[in-house]
C-alpha cells in the first residue's frame, strides 16, 4: 500500500498509509496534523488513491502553498519518490511493492541462424508452419533463397539496413527510374 514517510520536521521518520485518503494540516482533525508547522494551514493538503496505483495530491487553498519536487502545485498525479513540502516538512510519497509497475520481458525473438535451421525463438524447437504464426521465418527464409539465387550479380541493397537519409536517396533514384520507365513507355504507346 502507498504511504507518505515524514523526512523533515518532528514527525520525522513517521509513516503514513494512504488507504484511501488522508489530509495534512495543523489542526488536530486532519490525518497529519502538524500544529507546530507554522508554514502549514489549518487545512493544507490532502492526497487519495485515484485508482490502482495512481495517486494524487491537491493543496486546499493554503496560504503557503504545497510543492512537490519544488515546484508549486494545485492539483498533481503523484509519481514513486515524489517529495511533497508544506512550510518546514517534508514528506517523500512512495507506492507499495503491491502497486508499483512490474518491469515488462522483452518479447523473444528468433535469430537469423534459428530461422533458417527452421527453430523456433525461445525454444529451440521446430519453428511452426507458415499459417500457425511462422511467417516472419518464411519471409526471413526466403530472403536468403533470393540472396543466394543472384549469387552476387547484380545490385544487393538492403534498404531496410540503411541510415533515414541514404533510404531517402534509394528511394528516391528508384522512384526516379521508375517514373522515366513510366514516360518512356507512354511514349511509345
Amino acid at each position: 500500500m502507498a504511504h507518505l514517510v515524514v523526512e523533515t520536521g518532528p514527525l520525522a521518520g513517521k509513516v503514513y498509509p494512504i488507504d484511501q485518503g488522508l489530509t495534512i494540516g495543523r489542526e488536530a482533525h486532519n490525518t497529519i496534523a502538524m500544529p507546530e508547522n507554522k508554514k502549514c494551514s489549518r487545512d493544507h493538503a490532502k492526497v487519495w488513491r485515484e485508482s490502482p496505483g495512481k495517486y494524487a495530491v491537491a493543496d486546499l487553498g493554503s496560504t503557503n502553498g504545497t510543492l512537490v519536487n519544488d515546484g508549486k502545485i494545485s492539483r498533481q498525479p503523484l509519481r514513486d519518490g515524489d517529495l511533497i513540502a508544506i512550510g518546514e516538512v517534508h514528506l517523500r510519497f512512495e507506492l507499495g511493492e503491491d502497486e508499483k509497475p512490474k518491469p515488462k520481458a522483452p518479447p523473444a525473438r528468433a535469430s537469423l541462424a534459428d530461422a533458417v535451421a527452421g527453430k523456433g525463438a525461445a525454444t529451440g524447437d521446430a519453428a511452426p508452419a507458415a499459417g500457425a504464426g511462422g511467417p516472419v521465418l518464411e519471409v526471413k527464409s526466403r530472403v536468403l533463397q533470393y540472396n543466394k539465387k543472384q549469387g552476387g550479380k547484380g545490385v544487393n541493397i538492403d534498404v531496410s539496413q540503411t541510415a533515414g537519409w541514404l533510404r531517402a536517396v534509394y528511394v528516391g533514384v528508384a522512384l526516379a527510374v521508375a517514373a522515366a520507365l513510366f514516360f518512356a513507355m507512354r511514349a511509345i504507346f
